[in-house]
């Protein structure tokens, strides 16, 4: 029988162990909605901004709860109530 030293042993469990850890951060990302760059905006953050314009403050109410805001737009897409905290943050009533 094959007789690996200690050091050997460890190498593989370390390099055993990184690899897990990648592929369990490859599932997260995919798994994970973006909530900058390439997210839409709900169609209650863009209705909030129908008639408002870029800066104004806003608000909507989501599956998530109420949303503040401002109006804003990235070049290119529409306006839409981009909320001051995240979506899934508490508010203190909620707390």
């Amino acid at each position: 029988m094959n007789h690996l030293s200690q050091q050997t042993i460890r190498a593989l469990i370390a390099s055993a162990a990184v690899a897990a850890l990648t592929a369990c951060g490859a599932l997260n990302a995919q798994q994970a909605p973006r909530h900058e760059g390439g997210h839409k905006p709900p169609p209650e953050a863009i209705e909030a901004c129908k008639s408002l314009k870029s800066g104004d403050d806003c608000s909507f109410t989501a599956k998530q709860g109420e949303a503040k805001g401002n109006c804003w737009a990235p070049e290119g897409k529409p306006l839409a109530c981009k909320p001051k905290k995240p979506m899934n943050e508490a508010s203190p009533a909620q707390k």
